[in-house]
C-alpha cells in the first residue's frame, strides 16, 4: 500500500512571518494602516500599546513569489505574511527558499497557489517546479485509414511541488512533500495536523471514479515520509464530485461539495470511516440542458463554511427572480445531518438601507464570498471590485473594502478565490 518511500522526516525550510495589522473601519473604502507596509508590528509596537495579531484573515489563494531581498527577509526565508485585517485581503509571499523564481516554461502551474489550512497554523500550497533539464520526449508513429502516416512526440509535463508551511510560531517552518505520483486532482487536496500536536500533519487527496462505491485517501504522513491508500466508502457512486474546500475541523477533514454535500472522516485512523452529511434541498434553475449542469449553477450560489464553531450552509436566491435572497441553514449535529433554518433576507431590504447608500454600492446582485467564521450573521458578498460584509440579521453593511481584481471572484468559477484561515498566529 506504500507508494515512493521517503526519508521519515522531510527536509525543513526557515520561515519568517511579518505582521502588518490593521484595523479596518466600518464603511471605510480606504482605510490606512497604521503601520508602513512589510514592516513588523513586533518592532513597532511600545510596550504600553499592546496589539494582538487577528484571530482569522481572509488568504488571496493565489500566492507570489517576488524576487529575493525584495522585502527585508533573509535569503534562507521561505515566505513572508504581513497579516491584513479582514475584510482586507492578505496574500502569501513566497521566498526562493520555498519557490522557484524560474519556473519550467512547460509546467502547467507557473504561479504558487494556496491549496488548503488547518487552524493550527498549516498551510498547505502548490508551487511550480524548477527549470529542469529538456525533455526530448517520445517519438510515436501511426497511419490514419488513407495509410498516411503521422509522426507525434510525447513530451514530460512537470510536476509542480507541495509544501506545508507551519506559522504557528514567528520562525516557523516548510516541509517540502514528496512528489505524490498518483495524485489526480490538486483542488481535492487537504491538510490536517496530527493529533497531540508536534507539528506533524497529514496531506490527504480523496479519490473516486464515477460509478464506484468504493474510494481511495491518497495520504502523506510528515511522521512516516511516506504516501498511503488507504480504502472508504463512496457515498454516492453515481455522482460527479466537485468540491469548493476541504475544511479541517474537529479533527477530521471535510471535502465540501456545495450541491451534493459534505464527506469528512479521520485519515489517521487505520481504516477510515467516510461519513456523508447531505445539504438541504436548494433552488435549482432548471433550463440548462441536463441536470447536472443546473445543479452546479446551484452549487455556484452556495457557501458552506465553518462559522462560531459549527458548519453554515448560505445560498442566494437567482438573481433573475429580482432582488436576490440570502438564507442560512445550520448544521448543529453532523450525526444527525438536519440543518436547522436561521434567517433569510432580500437585497431589497438591504439596497434601501442606510448603510448600503452610504458604502456607495449600487444596486446589483452581488456575489457570495464567505461567511464570518466567529459571526454567522455577518455575510461577505463581492461586487464591482469590492468586498463588504452584511449584517443579514440587521440588514446593515458593516464592512466594504476595495479588493484588488487579481484577488477577485472570476464570473462563472464555483470558488471564491478567498480562503478563510483561522489560526493564533504569532506577533
Amino acid at each position: 500500500q506504500l507508494a515512493t518511500p521517503r526519508s521519515p522526516q522531510p527536509d525543513r525550510v526557515q520561515t519568517r512571518i511579518t505582521t502588518s495589522t490593521s484595523t479596518t473601519k466600518p464603511l471605510n473604502p480606504t482605510p490606512r494602516s497604521p503601520f508602513p507596509p512589510n514592516q513588523s508590528a513586533q518592532l513597532l509596537r511600545s510596550p504600553s500599546e499592546p496589539m494582538a495579531s487577528p484571530s482569522w484573515v481572509i488568504l488571496s489563494r493565489k500566492a507570489t513569489a517576488p524576487a529575493a531581498g525584495d522585502d527585508g527577509l533573509p535569503q534562507a526565508a521561505a515566505l513572508s505574511l504581513a497579516l491584513a485585517a479582514p475584510p482586507r485581503v492578505t496574500t502569501v509571499k513566497l521566498r526562493p527558499a520555498a519557490c522557484t523564481v524560474e519556473p519550467d516554461p512547460a509546467c502547467r502551474h507557473k504561479s504558487p497557489c494556496v491549496l488548503a489550512a488547518d487552524p493550527s497554523g498549516l498551510l498547505l500550497l502548490l508551487t511550480p517546479p524548477p527549470l529542469s533539464e529538456r525533455d526530448d520526449g517520445e517519438l510515436r508513429t501511426s497511419r490514419d485509414a488513407r495509410g498516411v502516416e503521422r509522426t507525434i512526440r510525447i513530451g514530460r509535463v512537470p510536476r509542480p511541488r507541495y509544501v506545508v508551511c507551519d506559522l504557528s510560531s514567528a520562525t516557523a517552518t516548510a516541509s517540502p512533500v514528496p512528489d505524490p505520483h498518483d495524485l489526480i486532482f490538486n483542488n481535492d487536496l487537504g491538510v490536517i495536523a496530527a493529533p497531540g500536536g508536534g507539528g506533524q500533519f497529514m496531506v490527504v487527496e480523496f479519490q473516486t471514479i464515477v460509478g464506484g462505491r468504493e474510494a481511495t485517501l491518497l495520504c502523506f504522513s510528515s511522521e512516516s515520509g511516506k504516501w498511503a491508500r488507504k480504502k472508504v466508502a463512496n457515498p454516492l457512486p453515481r455522482w460527479m464530485w466537485t468540491f469548493s474546500d476541504i475544511v479541517s475541523h474537529g479533527g477530521k477533514l471535510w471535502w465540501v461539495d456545495c450541491v451534493a454535500g459534505l464527506l469528512a472522516c479521520d485519515p489517521f485512523a487505520d481504516e477510515p470511516a467516510m461519513e456523508y452529511v447531505q445539504l438541504p434541498a436548494g433552488d435549482v434553475q432548471h433550463g440548462h440542458g441536463c441536470g447536472y449542469c443546473a445543479e452546479r449553477e446551484l452549487g455556484s450560489r452556495r457557501v458552506v463554511q465553518v462559522s462560531n464553531g459549527v458548519f453554515r450552509c448560505v445560498e442566494m436566491s437567482c438573481a433573475s427572480h429580482g432582488a436576490p435572497k440570502v438564507s442560512m441553514r445550520t448544521l448543529a449535529d453532523p450525526s444527525t445531518a438536519e440543518w436547522t433554518f436561521e434567517y433569510e433576507a432580500s437585497f431589497s431590504e438591504i439596497w434601501a438601507g442606510d448603510s448600503y447608500k452610504a458604502a456607495g454600492l449600487p444596486k446589483k446582485a452581488p456575489v457570495l464570498a464567505l461567511v464570518h467564521p466567529n459571526n454567522p450573521d455577518v455575510v461577505y458578498f463581492f461586487l464591482q471590485q469590492r468586498l463588504f460584509g452584511v449584517n443579514m440579521r440587521a440588514r446593515e453593511v458593516v464592512e466594504c473594502e476595495p479588493l484588488d481584481p487579481a484577488k477577485s471572484q472570476k464570473k462563472g468559477s464555483y470558488s471564491s478565490g478567498l480562503l478563510l484561515f483561522r489560526a493564533r498566529f504569532p506577533i
